[in-house]
């Protein structure tokens, strides 16, 4: 009996900060770093930092408790959370429904899913899209100049 909690707590959480490429749906991790790209299944969990040689995917319902950074691009899926700032070298989406509890730097193009709410300010250097009822606490600041707003879509102000 005791032989197979300790297997089956195995399975379910992940090494911490090891050089990972991929969190399959469900689990639960430490810190992440990868020498590559990173994908978190649905629901999975990862408690700390994401840090990525490439792009970052997260699924839908994700969670990540601390900051991510993408040497390429960003991708969260509906309801996905990330408790920190995202950095991203490339473009940005995020799905319906997602929360952002920091910053979000960006180096291409921004979109914020339907109903996604960011706590902090955005600076993109690409065009900036906000979804319908997309909400940005803070500032948002696009060097192109380019911020199209969905219906009922909100900043704090834009810079």
């Amino acid at each position: 009996m005791l032989v197979s909690l300790v297997i089956a707590s195995t399975l379910i959480m992940v090494a911490a900060d090891t050089d990972t490429a991929t969190l399959a749906a469900g689990l639960t991790s430490g810190n992440i770093s990868s020498s590559a790209a990173f994908t978190a299944g649905a629901n999975s969990t990862v408690n700390g930092y994401v840090n990525a040689i490439a792009a970052v995917t997260l699924g839908p319902g994700c969670n990540v408790t601390g900051n991510v950074s993408a040497g390429g691009a960003f991708t969260s899926g509906d309801s996905a959370k990330v408790g920190g700032s995202v950095s991203a070298s490339a473009a940005f989406t995020s799905g319906a429904n997602s929360t952002i509890g920091g910053n979000v730097t960006v180096g291409a193009d921004f979109t914020s899913g339907a109903n996604s709410v960011i706590s902090g300010n955005v600076y993109v250097t690409g065009d900036a899209t906000l979804g319908a009822g997309s909400k940005i606490l803070g500032w948002i600041f696009s060097s192109t100049g380019v911020i199209t707003f969905g219906a009922g879509a909100t900043v704090g102000s834009v810079k």
